[in-house]
């Protein structure tokens, strides 16, 4: 089958066997965000007519932003708790041109505070996660996935019973191109982004933590080139601690994603003496992909409805 996991930066197509492995992958830097219905159309299409022939005709699955209100078929929210079953039984069917797809339903919840919350995407990644969890982990794990918009997931016998949504990435993005903060080509390095995750361990807010990315390269504690890594600290941090306090010391956090990602969090958890196990995004999107399209084929077949 064909996985497609369309974020709202990046288009990434997975081609996957019957066991679940990746044989063929294209990624390409068309996200839902900044294109048109037509262009994000034309990639699709453009990207399976130049697939290997062996590959042409095969069940498309889609999922990400692009079932969202500004990609290219919006499809429901279901509530949790969200087992593969029920993901499986909300698949929408949807045409583009002469490609049959179909797309994956988001998620949403009633946050702790009152105020809801959605998924697009990540869901995906975590049914792969969970086809290779322990006895354990499927009876109770929480899982982290970093990205624009990070999850912070509840699994609990087999299902998605809540979870939380961190802003860091895109405030991230938002604060290095739009703001004083950053500025200049920026380098990465280690020690400014250790500081900056170990900054939230002082008595103070957010906010302030945040210009200090400004007021430290002022005051001569870190170099104009490193503003960067040091801001990505502070947020990260800032998530990572938040999530720790929320879920409990002492919970190994399942990290799901880019390995650049994934690294960044797991040395943030590693600070304030927490554990994590690094899994990858990719194959575990691709996986999640599969199994919903096998769960759907079982009294559906894909092939027959295209």
């Amino acid at each position: 089958m064909i996985a497609i996991d369309w974020g709202s930066t990046n288009f990434r197509l997975q081609v996957v066997n019957t066991l679940g492995d990746i044989i063929y992958s294209v990624i390409r830097p068309i996200g839902i965000n900044h294109s048109s219905r037509t262009e994000l159309e034309v990639c699709l299409i453009n990207t399976i007519e130049q697939l290997p022939k062996q590959f042409l005709g095969m069940p498309i699955v889609m999922s990400g932003a692009v079932g969202s209100n500004v990609g290219l078929y919006e499809t429901p929210y279901i509530d949790c708790p969200v087992n593969p079953c029920r993901l499986a039984e909300h698949l929408v069917n949807f045409r583009v041109g002469e490609l049959n797809t179909y797309i994956v339903p988001g998620i949403k919840t009633q946050a702790r505070a009152g105020l809801p919350d959605v998924m697009r995407g990540e869901e995906t990644q975590i049914l792969g996660w969970m086809q290779q969890a322990t006895k354990t982990e499927f009876k109770e794990a929480l899982l982290c996935l970093p990205g624009t918009h990070s999850k912070w997931v509840l699994f609990k016998r087999g299902e998605i019973v809540d979870f939380y949504t961190a802003f860091s990435g895109e405030l991230f993005e938002g604060l290095c191109t739009q703001s004083l903060l950053v500025s200049g080509a920026q380098v990465h390095d280690d020690v400014a982004f250790h500081q900056g995750i170990k900054a939230n361990l002082m008595n103070t807010f957010l906010l302030n933590l945040i210009f200090s990315t400004r007021s430290r390269v002022l005051a001569g504690l870190h170099g104009k080139n490193v503003s960067a890594a040091y801001l990505s600290g502070v947020l990260i941090g800032a998530e990572v601690k938040a999530a720790i306090n929320l879920y409990g010391k002492g919970k190994k956090i399942h990290l799901i994603g880019a390995d650049h990602l994934v690294d960044s969090y797991a040395t943030a958890i590693q600070i304030y003496n927490g554990k994590s196990i690094k899994h990858q995004g990719a194959l575990m999107a691709a996986r999640g992909a599969s199994l919903l399209a096998n769960l759907f084929s079982v009294n559906h077949s894909l092939e027959r409805r295209a």
